[in-house]
């Protein structure tokens, strides 16, 4: 009996954990893998992004950014920030953007968002680590994009 409990057990834990990947329908077309994430809030306070990196030799990957146009809007924890949203007024930029830099490969554009959320479970303090959660969906169109889904859960460091 104490055997299966503790498979059991650490199954739950894992379940509960972040994983080391981005989840969604892009993933049979992008390799979603990162060893690490960073989250910061520019010095004006105007804009947040995290971003997920893996290294490549000397060099760094980053598999995926969400940046976060903050106007308006007051960063506050277990707040969700509707990446989807208008900034300013109906014909404005959106609040959120995602790219790709990789080293080996053309910059990723992705089409805009339908619908989208960043939450991060802490303060960005600097040299500290921050929980999160991102969900995306992209707009539907003629993108390789368009109508897929990112999601994921993050342990993230505030450089």
């Amino acid at each position: 009996m104490q055997v299966r409990v503790i498979p059991l057990l650490l199954a739950g834990l894992a379940a509960c954990a972040p994983n080391d990947r981005l989840e969604g329908s892009v993933t049979p077309l992008l390799d979603l893998r990162y060893e690490r994430v960073e989250a910061q809030q520019s010095e004006d306070g105007k804009e947040v992004a995290v971003r997920f990196l893996r290294m490549q030799g000397e060099a760094e990957d980053m598999v995926l950014k969400v940046t976060a146009n903050l106007e308006g809007y007051a960063l506050e924890p277990r707040l969700p920030i509707d990446l989807a949203q208008r900034v300013g007024n109906d014909e404005g930029p959106q609040r959120g953007s995602v790219s790709r830099s990789m080293l080996d490969e053309p910059t990723r554009d992705f089409p805009e968002l339908a619908r989208g959320g960043l939450t991060f479970h802490g303060y960005l303090s600097p040299g500290e680590r921050v929980s999160g959660e991102l969900h995306i969906t992209f707009t539907n169109g003629t993108h390789v994009y368009s109508g897929r889904t990112l999601f994921g859960r993050f342990e993230a460091t505030v450089p």
